[in-house]
Parts: structure tokens; sequence; C-alpha cells
């Protein structure tokens, strides 16, 4: 069984093999030429589905007017009731075909193609298909309408290309698009063969179910020697069946043409033995250079994966350090301030306490004391230091949830796996990264919607975890700065007033009772597909060089999918924004 999608030089060469000893046990060219599409038509399979990938299988060959039998050369006449047929007119000819419906497993039920009369150049030029099938294997319409004998040895030598039309579709060259491409979900279109030494030609043709690709058409080029092989033993005298019944019915004794036939036979069963010891090492090479590729495969795999790990065990490892003991450094001091202040305010209200009874007490104080009450402005100072210890209790607070949050997302002594909220990691990233969403001259400030469901505590590696969102919410902030320079002009003002601002959206939500959901999304420019698919690829970036390594979502990817057993994906559409769906189990799996 062979996939055209994947086709291979291991099945090209199995398959010519096959293809080339179908002609062992047939006694005529319409024998050997069902034996090779029933062949084609039963082998040719969509691996992913199990189904046939063709839908119809047709060998055509021309054959002059003169040997076609009884009834086709009736049938042709019926197509061309004006015209004076002369015996050498060339007809292409149905010999054998193969196919999902019934009516398409015997050339004498086909109704529109069991001859088609090559008349003349321009005749074949109204039809589009047999017109193109002709260009597309190098064939020139001389040849095929009136072969030149002193040309035929040279151009029966070569070897053509293929017919190919990959999508089927709506495609000038496929005809019958309402009664047979759209209803039979034909998608590609693929045929090869070549020129006999008669001057015919022959052509094998496959509809197809499925898109073939170009480098599995270019494989399939070699198949036409093969089918030549099987053919050419009967290309003289043995055409038909009914030829090969009226031959056994006269019992015709073997004469000298026979006898030339056996030594062609011999000479050809001794080709066929050396392709065949030719196919055989080309089979035994082929599996050692897949196995080794596949290996060499592995490999680079394997060494990509242990260097991202390696530099982002290294990355954390220095971000840890780094995080606690700038953590640690400022909540010192902090803590000294925060905890002074609450003495410093009893201390300088006791003061002010002590200055309003005196100047109860004695209210006409020399005049050097009130001119100096008068230029620090006493009652100002009084209700400003309250204002002043107020906002400094207010920074110091602020500070101490900053180191919380610093502390939070570094979590060096949680390096195994721990209950935790995932809401808490969320938005100790996101202070992390405050000053990032902040406005600036040239972009505007990056709006961030939280959209927060009770989540239950979900074991995992929390400052791998931690790592995931930060590297997610730099890329968005990355997208939206850059999509922000076509929509804003500077000073936060929008270029067209019905531009979006730009903003980030993070969802959490509970799937089921094992899994729970993270979604981060942005409103920046997108991606096309072609980049959508490689984001999660070690070292691709669209970035910048010296802006972007290409490991930040890769990181993201084996964090989610090889640490937490979960799944990361990616929806974005051109134009309108980008959003990462982030799954992962309650319960971890691993560990």
């Amino acid at each position: 069984m062979y996939d055209l999608q994947k086709f291979t030089l291991r099945d090209m060469s199995e398959c010519g093999l096959s293809l080339r000893n179908l002609g062992n046990q047939a006694n005529n060219m319409e024998e050997a030429s069902t034996y090779i599409v029933q062949y084609l038509y039963n082998n040719l399979i969509d691996l992913n589905s199990g189904e046939k990938s063709c839908a119809l299988v047709r060998f055509f060959k021309t054959h002059s007017y003169g040997k076609l039998t009884p009834d086709l050369q009736e049938y042709t006449h019926s197509l061309l009731t004006n015209q004076v047929l002369e015996d050498n007119l060339k007809c292409l000819t149905l010999l054998a075909t193969a196919g999902q419906l019934p009516e398409w497993n015997s050339r004498h039920k086909s109704e529109r193609h069991k001859v088609i009369p090559l008349f003349s150049k321009e005749m074949i030029g109204r039809i589009p298909m047999i017109f193109q099938l002709i260009q597309q294997l190098g064939l020139n319409l001389d040849t095929v309408v009136r072969p030149d004998p002193n040309l035929l040895t040279d151009l029966e030598q070569r070897m053509y290309n293929v017919f190919y039309v990959p999508d089927a579709l709506d495609s000038p060259y496929i005809p019958s698009q309402i009664s047979f491409v759209i209803p039979y979900n034909i998608k590609s279109v693929v045929g090869f063969g070549g020129l006999l030494p008669s001057g015919n030609i022959f052509v094998v043709l496959m509809f197809l179910k499925v898109i073939v690709p170009r480098s599995s058409v270019d494989l399939l080029r070699p198949l036409a020697l093969n089918v030549k092989m099987t053919i050419l033993p009967f290309e003289n005298d043995k055409i038909f069946i009914e030829e090969e019944q009226l031959i056994e019915a006269e019992n015709i004794v073997m004469t000298k043409n026979d006898e030339i036939f056996q030594h062609l036979n011999s000479q050809i069963a001794t080709l066929t033995q050396l392709l065949d010891v030719s196919d055989q090492s080309t089979i035994s090479q082929s599996d050692r250079l897949e196995q080794t590729n596949a290996y060499l495969q592995e490999t680079l795999k394997k060494l990509q994966s242990t260097q991202i790990q390696l530099v982002h065990n290294e990355k954390m490892s220095s971000l840890g350090q780094l995080v606690a003991g700038i953590a640690h450094e400022i909540n010192n001091p902090v803590n000294f301030i925060h905890g002074n202040l609450n003495y410093a305010k009893e201390s300088t209200d006791s003061i002010l306490r002590i200055i309003r009874k005196y100047q109860h007490y004695y209210p006409n104080t020399p005049q050097e004391i009130q001119k100096l009450i008068k230029e620090n402005e006493l009652d100002f100072l009084d209700q400003d230091l309250t204002k002043a210890f107020s906002s400094m209790r207010v920074g110091t607070e602020r500070i101490t949830e900053i180191i919380k949050s610093l502390r939070n997302f570094s979590r060096l002594d949680e390096s195994e796996i721990k209950q935790v909220y995932i809401d808490e990691g969320i938005d100790s990233t996101l202070m992390i990264l405050e000053h990032q969403l902040q406005a600036r001259d040239k972009y505007p400030e990056i709006q961030v919607f939280k959209e927060y469901s009770q989540l239950p505590l979900v074991e995992c590696y929390p400052a791998q975890l931690n790592q995931v969102f930060m590297n997610m919410l730099i890329n968005a902030i990355d997208a939206l700065k850059d999509s922000s320079k076509t929509r804003f002009v500077g000073n936060n003002k929008l270029e067209k007033p019905n531009c979006l601002l730009p903003t980030i959206s993070i969802r959490t939500e509970v799937i089921d009772q094992e899994w729970v959901a993270i979604r981060i999304a942005d409103n920046a420019s997108g991606m096309d597909e072609r980049v959508r698919t490689r984001i999660f690829d070690p070292f691709f970036t669209t970035k910048p060089v010296g802006k972007g390594t290409g490991l930040g979502l890769s990181i993201c990817y084996q964090i989610i999918v090889e640490k937490h057993s979960g799944q990361i994906g990616c929806i974005s559409v051109p134009g309108q924004g980008t959003e990462f769906v982030i799954k992962i189990p309650v319960k971890a799996k691993n560990g």
C-alpha cells in the first residue's frame, strides 16, 4: 500500500517492481493494462483515512483506425459521421479502467471515452485535457498524429514527463466538473506514459481524491518505464482480448514472427531481471537512507530540545537568583522605613501637640518666633505632615507588594510540584511588567482586562508556569507596540479615530474537574498561517536580529506539554489579533 501524499523512493521502487511483473500472466495488452489499473486502484491508499486514493484509473493507448476491433471502428465512425476515416488515423483508445462505480470497471461500458479520434492537431487543440496531457508529457503533436519512422527510435527511448493537475476543481483541463469532479471529490489528476516502438503512445490517468504534492509526482515519472516493460511484449499483434481469442480459435502455427517475438521476450526478461536486481538494491539503500535520516532527525530534535532546556534552566536560575537577591536587598531597608513610620508619625504628632498647647497658653510670643512661624507656615506643616506620612505608608506598602510579587514569580524554594492558585502567578507577572504597559512617547497605554474564574488549586511547577505567562505577555506587548506604530502618531493620539486601543485580555476557566484553561489574547495585527504553524519551533522568530532568540514560545511549549502534560495552541487572524490557549491538568500527571 502506498500513500501518494507521502510517496517515497522506496515506494517508487516497490511499486515499479510490482507493475513490471504484472505482465507475466497476461496474454495480451488489454489484460496487462487491466492488471495495471487494478493494481494502482487497489494499492494507492490514503493512510490517514484508510480509503482508496483513486476514484478512477484508466489506461489509454493510441491505435490506427484500421487496427481497431470492428465494434470500436463502428463507435469511431459514429463520432465522425461526415469524415472519411483512413486506416492510419490515430485513435486514443481506452484499453482498461478501474474505479469505485461498477460501470467504471469495464471499457465496454464507457459512454464517451472508448475511442478519441486524433483527426488533426487542430482537433486535439479543441479538447483541453488531451491537449494539455500531450503537452505536459513532453510529446509533440505531430508525433502523436503522424509519427515519423525516421525519428521513432530516438523518441521512443526518451523518458517523458508527468501530466499533473494539482487542483482539479475549476481546472479548465479537467472536464465534467458538475457530473464528475464535484460529486466524486476529485482533488488532483496525475498521468504518466510514453512512446512505444510503433509510434503509439500509452498513458495511465489517475483521478485522485487526495491532493498530491509535487515531490510525489516527480517519483511517479519512472513508473512509466515499468508500465512500458509490462505492455511491450504485446505491442505488435496481441492488443485486444478479442484478438487473442481469435488467434486461439484459428490455432495459428508459430511463424517466423513468433520466433522473433520469443527472442524479444527473452531479451526483455533478461532486462527485467537486471532491473529487479537494481530495484532491490535501490529499496535496500532507500531503507538505510530513511533509517539514517530518521535517526538524524530525532538526534537533531533531541539536541535542540536539550539546548533549549539548558538555556532555559540557566536563564531561570540566573533570573531567579537575581530577582530573589534584589527582593532581599530592597526588603530590609523598606521594612526599616515602614516599621519606623508609625514611631516617626507619633513623635511628630506629639511635637505638634506641644506646639499647639504652647500657642494656647502663651499667645503673645516674641516677634522673632512669630516671624519663624509665618515663614514656615506652621498650620500648613501641621496638615501636610499628616498627608506625607500617609503617602509614605502607601509607598512602602506598594514596594512590599512588589517584593512579594518578585518572590512569588521567582519561587526559588518551589522547584518541585506545588499546589498554587494560577491567578496569583498571573497577577505577579503583570505587576513585574507594569512599566511596559504604561504609555510612552511613541506608544499608548496597553489596557489589561482580567476575567478570572474561581479556579481550584492546581498542581504545577510554579516558577516555570510563571515563566510561560511572562513569555506570552512579553510577546503580546511587543506585538501591540509594533502594531501601534501604524495606529498612533505620538503623544498617545490615535492616527484614525476608529482605531482600537491596544488591549490584552486574560481569562481563566474551569473546563471540567480535571482541566483548567488560561487564555491570553491581544488585538495586535495577528499572524498568517505560515507563521502560526511555526511559532513553537525552536529558534523561529519574526523579530529583528538581536531582539528575539526564537526560544520564548518553544520554552512555553516544553513547559506546558512536556513538563505539565498539558496543551497549548494558538488562534490568530491577520489584522484581528492573536489568542494563546493553555490547558493544564488540575492534578499533575508527571512526577
